[in-house]
């Protein structure tokens, strides 16, 4: 414990008197213009699950407000939401909402009181801030990239800050006796029994407290109806097990519209991987994400191609797949992946130039048999390129033309690399769909050419309609690749082992009609959860690029979206 931190401490105390703190306003309604949190009514919700609400009077020792001072010259310049402290070997964490902490606006003296309870005292109580202030530390606040972005993802509507010992000298946890339990939520747990929600809503600065089961809405989100939750509860937690001062944190008020739009119900973002990769980075202090590398929707929606692969030599020693993409202006670009469902900074393979516009397919594998995946290119004129071993240092150096100018290959509308049964353990099988519905396998391309040829559909109608194309590793079991087809229909299909089943080991993802006739340039590779080329990645409209990762031929993985679609 420094003295220096101490005395951080006690400036924050300075400031941030009593009459301060009752005067602040929450921190979402000074965002939305005053707006806030409606009364009630939220769209979709019943209220046959409403149960009553009570205020905690006493406080509860993990919860509390969270203080921000802005430094805009905003007319209300002391604002809050609510926050709770997180178990953590540095007893110093502490978890809201992200989108109390971000925007364009500066914010200094941000402090987190536990146990805050408002009013004047009674004889023998510790007052209203009775474990003292702790000070957000500078530059210690961990919210994920997509949330840093023009549009922020919904998705990952949560923070982790560490913050300082009080004036007393006290680390956070050793004050309030512990912290919550950061709990894992998977998609098919959302609807859950026994949840204490509780948050601070403005005016009254006392916190509401509430237990009702949650339940599962857009497939990613917490919902709960309680009645009350006014501006301010921005960041109260979702506790089960709840015994009166700390529980398994499985929630945060925030995500989908920023928590809700109305005081009777509530919304979380759902607590999975992402949240746990921000609790690693604040334990082990490491740098904050900037804002994401990917940039927004209104650059992908001129993502004309896109492809999976491992290039990047980083990416080609730990198994990560990386995202190659082709733009409409013929730029083309590497994004290395990094082992968490998402990519860093991109590479320039190639500046915009008229020459890459007329790519009309692309395709990665490893056909030269190096380990570092190589680019097919099938051009407008039915040329077939192979670019070797493409990484951030050799780009597009290494060509090799595998066919000149023709007029059959001018007819292959999808491309698709993979481990198809060629007899070796690399990707260096292509699968093939003609324009005229013919699908063909070609096993063993390598550098010299396409060799053995295999018919897999005959010309017909119907796989006139295969939209997109991408080979992964969808089943449990080692061996060969399979085959996942996004038709026009929207339908979505896996086929088991190519190369020994054809196209006959068929398995339906998504019915025809779903959303996905609207999704586009759909890939396959493996972008986090171990090396098996499981994720699948998909541009929407808008320029929204999602993934679902560890999808399987009986289910699609739960959708992250990587890039929001662009609004407006």
């Amino acid at each position: 414990m420094t003295a220096e931190a101490i005395r951080d401490a006690r400036a924050t105390e300075q400031y941030w008197t009593p009459e301060r703190i009752r005067a602040a306003v929450p921190m979402d309604a000074v965002q939305d213009g005053g707006k806030g949190r409606e009364a009630a009514g939220a769209p979709g919700a019943g209220r046959r699950s409403m149960v009553p609400t009570h205020r905690a009077d006493a406080g509860v020792a993990t919860v509390g407000v969270f203080l921000i001072r802005s430094a805009d010259g905003s007319a209300t310049p002391n604002q809050f939401c609510s926050a709770s402290a997180v178990a953590s070997p540095t007893k110093s964490l502490v978890l809201t909402a992200a989108h109390c902490l971000t925007g364009d606006k500066p914010y200094r003296d941000a402090a987190f009181v536990p146990g805050y309870r408002a009013g004047a005292s009674q004889a023998g109580e510790a007052g209203e801030t009775p474990y003292g202030l702790f000070p957000v530390q500078v530059g210690k606040v961990w919210i994920d990239g997509r949330y840093l972005t023009s549009s922020p993802s919904d998705d990952v509507d949560f923070a982790i800050v560490r913050v300082g010992p009080n004036s007393q000298g006290q680390l956070l946890e050793d004050a309030v006796g512990g912290g919550n339990r950061l709990t894992s939520v998977s998609s098919a747990q959302l609807a859950r029994k026994d949840v204490t929600l509780v948050g601070y809503p403005g005016g009254q600065k006392t916190p509401l407290s509430c237990v009702n089961d949650t339940t599962a809405f857009q497939g990613r989100f917490l919902q709960i109806q309680c009645d009350g939750y006014r501006s301010g509860v921005s960041g109260g937690p979702f506790l089960e097990h709840f015994d009166g001062s700390r529980g398994d944190l499985v929630g945060a008020i925030g995500g989908y519209k920023t928590g809700g739009p109305t005081a009777d119900v509530s919304y979380s973002s759902q607590f999975d991987g992402d949240v746990f990769r921000l609790y690693r980075q604040a334990v082990g202090d490491a740098v904050p994400d900037s804002a994401g590398p990917l940039g927004d929707g209104s650059t992908w929606q001129h993502a004309t191609a896109m492809t999976g692969g491992r290039f990047h030599t980083t990416s080609v020693r730990n198994g990560t797949g990386d995202l190659i993409v082709r733009w409409s202006d013929g730029e083309l670009s590497l994004y290395p992946g990094n082992r968490q469902y998402g990519f860093g900074e991109d590479i320039t393979l190639v500046k915009k130039n008229e020459l890459w516009k007329q790519a009309k397919a692309i395709t990665a594998g490893d056909f030269t048999g190096d380990s570092t995946d190589d680019l097919l290119v099938r051009w407008a004129n039915g040329k077939l390129t192979l670019y070797k071993d493409v990484n951030e240092t050799n780009k597009l150096r290494n060509e090799i033309q595998l066919k000149g100018p023709n007029g059959t290959w001018t007819h292959a509308y999808g491309l698709a690399a993979g481990r198809f049964g060629g007899g070796n353990t690399r990707r260096d099988d292509l699968v093939v769909r003609w324009s005229d519905g013919e699908v063909t396998l070609y096993t063993n391309v390598d550098g010299k050419g396409l060799h053995a040829e295999k018919q897999l559909a005959k010309r017909n109608p119907t796989w006139t309609h295969a939209a997109d194309l991408a080979a992964g590793d969808f089943r449990t079991a080692a061996g060969d690749q399979d085959l996942v087809v996004r038709w026009s229909d929207g339908e979505v299909t896996g086929y088991e082992d190519v190369a020994a089943k054809g196209l006959n080991g068929e398995h339906r993802l998504r019915p025809a009609k779903s959303a996905w006739r609207t999704g586009r340039l759909v890939t396959a590779g493996a972008y986090g959860g171990g090396t098996r080329q499981d994720d699948l990645i998909a541009l929407w409209p808008g320029g929204k690029l999602a993934m679902n990762g560890d999808t399987t031929l009986t289910a699609l993985g739960r959708e992250r979206v990587l890039v929001p679609a662009r609004v407006g």
